[in-house]
């Protein structure tokens, strides 16, 4: 079983790819609220570590050249962030299926449409192909293994 603070780890990164995908090329203030979840900061001011793991996210991907931004907004996010090249070519790469479901698993959700994609114009097939689809599509099933072998591929070329 993985850790939960790696899984948290994956989750945040793939939500902030997401979000500055949707923005790039443009700079946009980037809220941890967005990416972990609105938290209410203890009686001592303190967010919770979700929250906080969420921010340090954030500033562990613009230490690893994924993302630039300008200055902090408290902890509470990072302003006039944007996709570095090197990220933005990662997640428009095409790549084959990065995660598959396992065959006869009910539970897990398909991220290509399962066996129909012969049938799908070329072009339909080489989007779905996209690292960011491919992410997006993780999200979107919520599933932590395919989550975690995406933004890994998305870490590691």
């Amino acid at each position: 079983m993985a850790d939960i603070n790696i899984e948290k780890f994956y989750q945040h990164i793939g939500k902030i790819l997401s979000i500055l995908y949707a923005e790039f090329p443009s700079k946009t203030p980037l809220y941890v609220d967005d990416v972990a979840g609105i938290d209410t900061p203890d009686k001592y001011g303190l967010h919770s570590p979700t929250y906080t793991a969420g921010f340090f996210a954030m500033i562990w991907l613009a230490e690893e050249d994924f993302l630039r931004y300008s200055d902090t907004i408290h902890q509470d996010g990072i302003d006039q962030a944007c996709l570095t090249s090197k990220a933005f070519l990662r997640l428009t790469a095409p790549a084959d299926p990065i995660y598959v479901e396992p065959e006869g698993d009910q539970k897990v959700v398909s991220l290509h449409g399962g066996d129909r994609t012969e049938s799908l114009p070329p072009s339909v097939i080489e989007e779905r192909s996209l690292v960011i689809n491919q992410l997006r599509s993780a999200l979107r099933a919520r599933s932590s293994i395919a989550l975690t072998k995406v933004v890994s591929h998305i870490l590691a070329n």
